[in-house]
């Protein structure tokens, strides 16, 4: 059986950078489920019939510092992680036909010799049989934070209190619908990223392992 760890949270738990730095650390596959929603978001934006096949063509290279998303070889990087993108996608993410469709392709990341998977139902509906579950979270103001930091290194301009008012509603969004909400699952340690470092939660969840 293929080993995995499922990391889930709130948009800027820091959720992202924590499973790429394990993912790295262990040499493991990685799925930012997330990215596969916004993928599936600038398809739709740009009119892409047959998504789920399209999909195929984007690519995603990263490091711990910096990441490239491109579509047929052309950077989409920072807008698939701008506003617009993530409002669509958040909305998309509601429709169970859409959930369902990604859901397969989402699957196809588990392979040896492990999995390092990060989202908000991965613990609860992809991968509830995963090594190890965790809950990743921060304050709000430190999830403002990492958010318009995120936006501004993308060359976006950023008005922090529309910037808060957008997250509480994504928050209440994702925790309220029907189809996978984000929540903690009895089995899941809960993290609070705040005031700990990348390598302190790494070294914590690789203890765990």
């Amino acid at each position: 059986m293929v080993p995995i760890v499922t990391i889930d949270g709130p948009s800027g738990s820091g959720k992202g950078t924590i499973s790429k730095a394990l993912a790295i650390d262990l040499n493991w596959n990685y799925l930012d489920s997330g990215l596969i929603y916004r993928c599936y978001a600038f398809l739709h934006s740009i009119g892409v019939s047959d998504i789920t096949q399209e999909i195929n063509y984007i690519g995603h290279e990263y490091d711990l510092e910096h990441e490239t998303i491109s579509y047929r070889n052309k950077n989409i990087t920072d807008v698939i992680r701008g506003t617009a993108i993530t409002k669509l996608s958040s909305e998309l993410s509601q429709l169970s036909a859409v959930r369902e469709k990604l859901k397969l392709i989402q699957k196809t990341y588990l392979k040896e010799p492990g999995l390092v998977a990060e989202g908000r139902d991965m613990s609860s509906k992809l991968f509830p049989d995963s090594l190890v579950k965790i809950f990743l979270t921060a304050n709000l103001e430190e999830r403002v934070r990492r958010r318009a930091n995120q936006l501004r290194n993308a060359g976006q301009k950023v008005n922090i209190s529309e910037l808060k008012n957008e997250i509480v509603l994504r928050d209440d969004r994702d925790m309220k619908r029907t189809q996978s909400p984000l929540k903690q699952t009895e089995d899941s340690i809960f993290i609070d990223s705040s005031e700990k470092t990348v390598r302190e939660i790494t070294n914590l969840i690789k203890k765990l392992i």
